[in-house]
């Protein structure tokens, strides 16, 4: 029998308390698809991860954005694919139908901002997994937060 792996309450702002957090996919689909627009998100997101799985090269996503908020109606969902491979030609390869099929091809299909991460990335290049843990200042302002303020993400297994 596997764990449930059950996400703590939004805190006051609205955002999953500060670091990463982990749960299974019918708990994500059971926490956040609270309406139809929401419903929308979750069958391209459904599909999108179907996709990267089918591959057998990512361990994880970690989804992030409005999608994991309280926000009525996100626009879309924030996606971060971890390779199985560590950094180098096999990373690459990993990613290269996403980069073949196109950005922006896969968020006009999937509601999805793409990113990815491979362990050992060089010194200077972004950890999304991090970045995406901050607040944006245009998000922080609305909801009465500071600009450095930060927010938990979650990680599924594929």
């Amino acid at each position: 029998m596997r764990k449930e792996l059950t996400l703590p309450p939004f805190n006051y702002h609205g955002y999953l308390p500060e670091g990463v957090h982990d749960t299974a996919i019918d708990h994500l689909k059971q926490r956040f698809v609270t309406n139809l627009n929401r419903q929308l998100l979750w069958d391209r997101l459904q599909n999108f991860l179907l996709w990267a799985t089918s591959t057998g090269n990512f361990d994880c996503a970690y989804i992030n954005g409005g999608f994991i908020t309280n926000k009525a109606a996100p626009e879309d969902v924030d996606v971060i694919l971890q390779t199985k491979a560590t950094y180098g030609p096999e990373a690459f390869a990993a990613m290269e139908p996403f980069f073949a099929m196109g950005i922006d091809a896969i968020y006009d299909i999937y509601s999805v901002h793409l990113h990815f991460w491979c362990e050992g990335f060089p010194g200077g290049m972004s950890d999304f997994r991090r970045f995406f843990q901050y607040v944006r200042p245009q998000d922080a302002a609305p909801r009465g937060l500071k600009e450095d303020a930060r927010k938990g993400i979650v990680r599924v297994k594929l």
